[in-house]
């Protein structure tokens, strides 16, 4: 019977853990830092010296963020272009990140920086979603990561790690 009486505690406690995580409701407002991983295609064109053009497409996944946060185990697309002169560059684009619902969140993309330095102005702005996401508003910033050495030609792998802040109404 005490056998019997352990097992069945450690169900209920099991369930009682298990419905908990289950559960958790995403926050409508929040900040944290996530991590990632991405990879994408490039093609460049030299238009003259010193100046190049490089449309991008890309996809990849949030693989750690807190429980509560819009953007745990979402996917994403990215498709943009980033223009390069003497030594500077600037990028535009857009982002769509898919909850594993099937929610979406839209996102625009601004940044600017020096070749080989990474980001140093703008980044990522929400735009709106869809379901638990319409609405939302807040950005990404890009953290310092790794640099990582692409395993082919015309195409790029990396280590995402961003700080994102959101609201949603």
């Amino acid at each position: 019977m005490k056998r019997f009486s352990i097992s069945l505690l450690a169900i209920v406690l099991g369930l009682v853990f298990f419905v908990s995580i289950v559960s958790a409701e995403m926050s409508k407002e929040g900040s944290a830092e996530i991590r990632g991983a991405k990879s994408g295609t490039m093609q460049r064109l030299a238009i003259g010296e010193g100046r190049n053009q490089i449309n991008y497409e890309e996809t990849g996944v949030i693989i750690d963020a807190p429980e509560d946060c819009p953007f745990l185990n979402a996917t994403w697309h990215a498709i943009g272009t980033l223009h390069g002169y003497q030594g500077k560059f600037e990028a535009t684009g857009g982002l769509v990140f898919t909850r594993p619902n099937g929610d979406q969140i839209f996102a625009t993309i601004g940044t600017g920086g020096k070749s080989g330095e990474g980001i140093s102005k703008g980044g990522v702005q929400f735009v709106g979603g869809t379901g638990e996401c319409t609405g939302i508003e807040g950005e990404m910033m890009t953290q310092p990561r790794p640099k990582t050495k692409s395993s082919k030609e015309g195409s790029y792998q990396q280590v995402v790690l961003n700080k994102v802040t959101w609201k949603i109404p």
